[in-house]
């Protein structure tokens, strides 16, 4: 993604978000501060985007974009709730495990970070010049007598892979940490991916805990792995990971990150509709891990 540029991908990720938690039965999944974050969010979206705010609030508008949705890409939606579902119960069980700094990159919308805060931890979020802005706005606005992360602004390009640690950098070497990639490692190479693997086990003195979705495009049929990739290109990103999910696993072992604990579309699915009721699917192909 380029310094300049609103992640759309992330704002679609907000406004899915916000769409599903109107339903009280997806609503009822995350705490009230959850809920309303994402409501400021998609209220403060640039125009046009932050017109679905206001046409997401009629139950008709979010039958048809749901059915819409469902259409080209069976599964989307709900993998958006599931990921920030899950995420939050990997990261629950790893603070009541004494972890206790929390290190978001490509953070985008995701409230995380700000949640972590107010229970005191120190927290961090890694994202591009605007992006990185615009957070930091938004969270100076909406939440002005609130602890914030720190937001660290950080342009990782091909040529230029550095992570911003170091010797003045705020991160705490030597705490417990958590290393949050929610859809981070999907826009980068290989030979990315590996280097900031790297890079992040190096710097921290404990072994840091990493949690990160992974999406085994191979699992998908044809016509839709066309279409997500598709819509991805649309809103002026790309995907570069194409890893299958043994593959993916293997990248992180060469980097010393060992999985212990892996969730499948499959097993979110079942356990999301016998807590919701819904008969969403979830995207094929989409994985949460989690090594420590």
């Amino acid at each position: 993604m380029k310094p300049n540029q609103l992640s759309k991908t992330a704002a679609f990720i907000a406004i899915k978000f916000y769409g599903l938690t109107r339903l009280p039965s997806f609503q009822s999944l995350f705490e009230d501060s959850v809920i309303s974050f994402y409501d400021r969010v998609v209220q403060r979206l640039p125009f046009p985007l932050n017109y679905y705010h206001y046409w997401l609030k009629y139950s008709w508008v979010r039958k048809l974009y749901i059915w819409s949705e469902e259409l080209l890409l069976p599964g989307d939606l709900l993998h958006i709730i599931a990921r920030k579902y899950y995420i939050r119960q990997l990261v629950k069980e790893l603070t009541d495990d004494g972890y206790e700094q929390i290190v978001v990159l490509g953070a985008g919308f995701d409230d995380l970070a700000f949640h972590y805060s107010q229970k005191g931890f120190s927290c961090f979020e890694l994202d591009v010049p605007l992006m990185a802005k615009h957070k930091e706005n938004f969270l100076t606005a909406n939440y002005p007598d609130s602890r914030h992360p720190d937001i660290i602004s950080s342009h990782l390009r091909e040529k230029q892979q550095l992570l911003p640690f170091g010797p003045n950098s705020n991160i705490y070497a030597d705490r417990k940490t958590i290393i949050i990639a929610e859809g981070f490692f999907d826009y980068l190479s290989v030979n990315h991916v590996a280097s900031i693997l790297s890079q992040i086990r190096q710097y921290f003195s404990n072994s840091p805990a990493l949690v990160t979705t992974h999406f085994a495009l191979d699992e998908l049929p044809l016509h839709h792995r066309w279409s997500f990739k598709t819509g991805v290109k649309t809103v002026g990103e790309e995907l570069k990971l194409n890893n299958n999910i043994n593959e993916f696993r293997k990248l992180l072992s060469n980097n010393e990150f060992i999985i212990n604990k892996q969730i499948d579309h499959k097993s979110m699915a079942a356990d999301l509709q016998q807590k919701t009721g819904t008969e969403l699917p979830i995207l094929k192909g989409f994985y949460l891990l989690m090594s420590k």
